[in-house]
């Protein structure tokens, strides 16, 4: 294989990180072995940085934003790069999701209208964004002193990134750093290292000055060495609530700005007028979405009690129909599990749920395949009812294709116990009525909620409530974050 990676595919062996616009070979040579988790296939084993690497990555950051080469670009310069990025990713959307899919094991459909369609879709997005906003404004109070207020890039950013979006989740954090005038490191994980350095190549392809982005995968080790770095002012972080406290800690030693998205535990709310045929096909894909490895995935569901027997044979029929298997087929709702860590996790919680008490309905077990796809990571999609909203099951992230329905009587018991969690990312509510679906959505603490299913429209803010993290991401809300406001006097005549 090349040195140097090469933008017609995502696989084969990496032996090299991207170091402030430069393929270099890191220093104790340690690799990780990449392979597809629905196959067991083979697809490369790839370089992981050390913390030589994030020093040099770190200072070339540094030296890049204190030189203006990119921090004092105007706007439009910064522009300019940001959609040609975003047009290079756009031309090689084939192969990002190919490599993606055969990387993470989510399906091929999800990779293309989600994971790698996003990535450029959020560079335009806050391209178009600098171009016609005010990073200055003059401010006059009675007496007459007047002070120019301007927006900054905030300095060197850290990104460190999921293994469950290698592709969206970066360039969700890149997109308004690089946009404000940020430089930035990246630190994917281990478990999906591959998809970044497509990001690497479109940037530096589409013009991004030497020095302003690295992208290093490494361990949870040097992620904490890069975190704790002096020179990172900003670190910007999706992941574990209990990594997020760790990085809040860490940053609070010298006052860093930190943007944490982090763990759900999310609600669907189904009141006692909705109607089965209308509910069960649209929650399943909120609630299933990359076999349930989504923080925003809506793994509680709460049902009238009234209609508890009838909406839990719904939800246990419409799973059943749900097709497990390849990733590559389009016909695949379920793919596998990311890697044989995560499912030994999912199946421990498989065996809690048993042993709380929780009624196993459907699935709870390794769905039988054919062929290559019988040594993948799968677990069948998990039915869990008679949970009680303190069970482990129901408080817990599980990060897997498994539902617990949750009886409630009336609707302030039910949003009692949507709230009844320390997390507060997402959640949806389920009605025949929207004035009445409306007003629960207005009293659950999350950061987002869906009114029957609506999507949420591109550039709304995406963060959570509690111990969901702390600031946003996307939308104008998202580039906040990567600047610091100053405010200069300048007198009455200026």
């Amino acid at each position: 294989m090349p040195a140097t990676p090469t933008s017609e595919s995502l696989l084969g062996d990496r032996p090299q990180v991207f170091v402030g616009g430069r393929w270099t070979t890191p220093s104790d040579g340690a690799t990780v072995r990449i392979t597809n988790p629905a196959t067991r296939e083979h697809l490369g084993d790839a370089a992981l940085g050390t913390v030589a690497e994030m020093d040099a990555a770190v200072a070339a950051a540094r030296t890049s934003f204190d030189s203006g080469v990119w921090s004092r670009a105007t706007p439009a310069e910064r522009a300019a790069v940001l959609h040609k990025a975003a047009d290079l990713l756009e031309q090689r959307l084939p192969t990002l999701s190919d490599g993606l899919t055969r990387e993470l094991g989510c399906p091929l459909w999800f990779s293309r209208a989600a994971h790698a369609s996003n990535a450029f879709r959020h560079l335009r997005y806050y391209a178009a964004l600098i171009e016609s906003m005010e990073f200055a404004e003059t401010r006059r109070d009675e007496s007459g002193a007047t002070s120019v207020v301007t927006q900054e890039p905030v300095g060197v950013v850290a990104a460190i990134t999921p293994w469950n979006s290698p592709l969206s989740n970066p360039m969700m954090k890149l997109s308004p750093a690089l946009a404000a005038g940020c430089s930035a490191i990246l630190k994917p994980p281990p478990d999906t290292p591959l998809s970044g350095y497509a990001l690497a190549e479109a940037l530096a392809d589409a013009g991004l000055p030497d020095g302003v982005l690295s992208v290093v995968p490494a361990d949870r080790q040097v992620g904490e060495y890069l975190v704790a770095h002096r020179e990172v002012d900003k670190v910007s972080f999706t992941g574990s609530t209990a990594a997020g406290k760790k990085i809040m800690a860490a940053c609070a030693d010298r006052v860093a700005r930190v943007t944490l998205e982090l763990g759900g535990k999310s609600a669907a709310i189904v009141l006692d007028d909705a109607d089965p045929a209308e509910v069960i096909p649209a929650v399943l894909p909120m609630s299933l979405m990359l076999a349930g490895q989504a923080c925003i995935a809506q793994t509680r569901i709460l049902l009238p009690r009234s209609r508890y027997a009838e909406f839990v044979d719904a939800l246990a029929q419409g799973m059943r129909e749900l097709v497990v298997g390849d990733p590559l087929d389009d016909a695949t709702t379920i793919g596998p599990l990311v890697n044989d860590r995560q499912r030994d996790r999912v199946e421990g919680y498989l065996a809690t749920g048993r042993a709380e008490g929780a009624r196993l309905v459907v699935g709870g077990g390794r769905p039988r395949l054919a062929g290559d796809l019988a040594a993948g990571c799968f677990v069948e999609p998990t039915l869990f009812a008679e949970v009680d909203n303190r069970m482990r099951i129901a408080q817990e992230e599980i990060f897997g294709p498994v539902l617990v329905a949750i009886p409630y009587d009336g609707d302030e018991e039910g949003v009692q116990l949507a709230n009844d969690t320390v997390y507060g990312l997402a959640g949806s509510v389920w009605s025949t009525d929207d004035d009445r679906a409306l007003r629960i959505a207005g009293r659950m603490r999350t950061g987002m909620v869906s009114v029957n299913g609506h999507r949420q429209a591109y550039g709304s803010p995406l963060g959570g409530f509690k111990q969901s993290g702390m600031g946003r991401e996307l939308g104008p809300e998202g580039i906040r974050p990567y600047l610091e406001p100053k405010s200069v006097a300048v007198g009455a005549g200026r």
